[in-house]
């Protein structure tokens, strides 16, 4: 048997991504969430090079198993219609979790047979609600065992071990706690001392605290309160004002370019139009949300001695959070934060995979 592996995989609604840590640090890998049924063969379609020199298409990976193939990542819009399923059951089985999973495990282990065991993230709300053991079930039923399939017409094989669910933002106390050896690199006093992560991501707000070494449970909650309120707002507002359907991923790449200064032009029958006053009416709509939900659940979070920002949704809201929460420390690349601290776990000696 090859030596197996120990990963973390962080299936996100708005990004997956999976780390590994290796000799020199994590190797990380992420793609948007987004997967679509179609065809990147365009034929011998081209402009007669009046463009200049022919340039290189970004495509989407391909990823075939059981007898079909799936668009997965960058720039599906471009080719096939993005299936958008955003429940919590989408996180147990389905095609479009396997084509992530493969494509996202693909990038990070560069193809190959590969033997595997995987932490795998899952929001709070996931792991705290009714469904949450027929989700681990339905996860596992599924991901354990031998896979064979296809990446951009390369074959595959993994077989995984064992799978471990945890909670998404472990990640980001683990990430600030732990060092690649997966042991506690701080002092004592702050493994002890309160401290609370706050998630916030494309579908989901985790609020997660852990107190003396254990979880909190009086202070840790979820909710689908992410980005996804924003991203809805703007597909809403522009549909309203200039009739231009948008995509819920289409609306999620303009938004995470607010942070960019700068018009952001929308191409509209007749040419463009700046939309940077509508992305921030909608990100204020989110902001109102989150702020709220926090409140109720942690008010001012003085708490906690140790507050830490983690999930997509902080590198757009982060400065309205900071000011409801002035003490906080935004993670350094807090997209895949969580991915790297499970990874982190994942390399702990003696770990019991279950």
């Amino acid at each position: 048997m090859n030596t197996i592996r120990n990963i973390a995989l962080d299936p996100g609604f708005g990004g997956f991504k999976a780390a590994e840590v290796q000799s020199d640090g994590i190797n990380v890998k992420a793609m948007p969430s987004v997967v679509g049924v179609g065809d990147t063969d365009i034929g011998l379609l081209d402009l007669g090079g009046v463009t200049g020199r022919k340039r290189r298409r970004n495509l989407p990976h391909k990823v075939g198993f059981d007898g079909l193939e799936y668009l997965v990542g960058n720039n599906v819009a471009d080719y096939a219609r993005p299936v958008e399923r955003l429940d919590f059951l989408r996180l147990s089985n389905g095609p479009e979790l396997r084509a992530l999973t493969y494509a996202t495990l693909f990038d990070l282990v560069d193809g190959g047979a590969i033997d595997l065991n995987i932490v795998v993230g899952l929001p709070v709300e996931v792991l705290q609600g009714p469904d949450a053991r027929a989700i681990v079930k339905g996860l596992r039923g599924w991901l354990l065992g031998e896979h064979s399939f296809t990446v951009d017409g390369q074959g595959a094989r993994l077989n995984v071990h064992a799978l471990l669910p945890m909670a998404q933002p472990v990640g980001a106390f683990l990430e600030w706690g732990l060092d690649l050896r997966g042991q506690w690199a701080r002092g004592t006093e702050d493994f002890t001392l309160p401290a609370g992560v706050c998630d916030l991501g494309f579908n989901t707000l985790d609020l997660f605290t852990v107190k003396g070494g254990e979880v909190s449970a009086r202070f840790t909650r979820g909710d689908t309160l992410g980005m996804r309120r924003a991203v809805t707002a703007l597909v809403d507002i522009v549909k309203r004002q200039y009739q231009r359907s948008l995509s819920l991923h289409e609306a999620d790449g303009i938004m995470r370019k607010y942070a960019k200064p700068g018009p952001m032009f929308l191409a509209l029958a007749g040419g463009t139009v700046d939309i940077r006053p509508l992305v921030r009416s909608s990100l204020d709509v989110a902001a109102g949300e989150v702020s709220s939900f926090i409140e109720q659940a942690w008010g001012n979070g003085r708490q906690f001695a140790h507050l830490l920002l983690t999930g997509g949704g902080c590198l757009a809201l982060g400065d309205r959070l900071r000011q409801q929460l002035p003490h906080a420390t935004l993670l350094h690349d807090p997209v895949t934060a969580n991915a790297r601290g499970l990874a982190r776990l994942a390399q702990r000696e003696g770990l019991r995979w279950k």
